[in-house]
């Protein structure tokens, strides 16, 4: 696995048998729609020949690698064997991501959640007992514990608390003005879950008709290096429809579209989310200064670049 243009170095040996000199030939490997033919002298006994090549890696992309296939030809081309070995290999090509301020916003009070640091004075998490207040629920007096102090003790507790981010990123072409406009979207995408993630909260994705598998962060990434635009997906209407009902139980739902998404139909869509779900689409437009407005129950954000988008949620665009 590597990042969009970081460097991948692929190495290709040859050795021969035991007991005898391999005769000079070609290999050939196969590298995603390409082949890398490497022209192999003559190997004497127990001796091993290597070379290695560079696997292009300037865009966002799952490439198969492999296996190796062995040519070997007598002088005028009549005969020819081919010799496959090794295995395939996948390189997965990750979109560029960058550390995002934690997304607090995306925690709601539930039940069955995780316990944090916050008292409250009624959840399930028994945190402790203090001495009783006018206006505490009587419900939660600890009556042995009152008896034997001889105060009224109530019990307190901690909230405990869910989070779960759903991540949307449509690929009709209608949507994106552009190659680079889309590579931004997926970056934007690929950012925001990696650090939802990586702060312990539950994520959701979806892109296009297909949910992705989002288990941990390079997981997702995996998911993403392999999405492109494609003709035969869902307009944005069918796309946002289908995403809430995939997505359904989020606390905040991201949608990433380009500059040619219908800005408004897409507010309309959003609708369709529960009132308990903070919608935010994110409009990226390269070379745009961020910006953030709020129609409805909608927070709608324009970002030029992977900065932008940091720069919004360092004051706190998502509270």
């Amino acid at each position: 696995r590597v990042v969009v243009g970081e460097q991948a170095v692929a190495r290709v040996s040859a050795r021969s048998g035991n007991r005898r000199r391999a005769s000079g030939g070609r290999i050939e490997v196969p590298v995603g729609v390409g082949t890398a033919v490497f022209d192999v002298p003559t190997i004497t006994e127990q001796a091993t020949w290597e070379d290695s090549f560079i696997v292009p890696t300037n865009r966002r992309a799952v490439i198969t690698v492999g296996p190796a296939r062995a040519v070997t030809a007598d002088p005028l081309g009549a005969a020819q064997r081919d010799i496959v070995s090794g295995s395939q290999t996948e390189l997965y090509v990750h979109p560029l991501t960058v550390n995002l301020p934690s997304l607090s916003s995306g925690w709601m009070r539930d039940l069955e959640g995780q316990t944090t640091n916050d008292l409250s004075p009624s959840d399930v998490a028994f945190h402790t007992l203090r001495e009783y207040v006018p206006g505490d629920d009587r419900r939660h007096i600890h009556w042995r514990s009152s008896a034997k102090i001889g105060t009224l003790m109530v019990r307190q507790f901690v909230d405990t608390r869910r989070s779960q981010i759903g991540l949307a990123l449509p690929l009709s072409p209608d949507v994106w003005d552009d190659e680079d406009t889309f590579e931004l979207g997926v970056q934007v995408i690929g950012s925001l879950g990696r650090t939802a993630i990586l702060d312990g909260q539950a994520v959701q994705a979806v892109a296009g008709r297909r949910t992705l598998a989002v288990h941990t962060g390079q997981r997702l990434l995996d998911e993403l290096a392999a999405v492109d635009p494609d003709e035969t997906e869902p307009g944005l209407e069918d796309f946002v429809r289908s995403a809430a009902a995939a997505l359904d139980g989020s606390s905040i739902t991201v949608i990433a579209t380009g500059e040619a998404a219908d800005h408004a139909e897409l507010r309309r869509q959003c609708e369709r989310f529960g009132h308990s779900t903070k919608v935010v689409t994110v409009t990226v437009a390269p070379g745009q200064e961020p910006q953030r407005r709020t129609v409805g129950r909608v927070t709608m954000l324009t970002v030029g670049d992977l900065d932008g988008l940091v720069r919004l949620l360092n004051v706190g665009v998502l509270a």
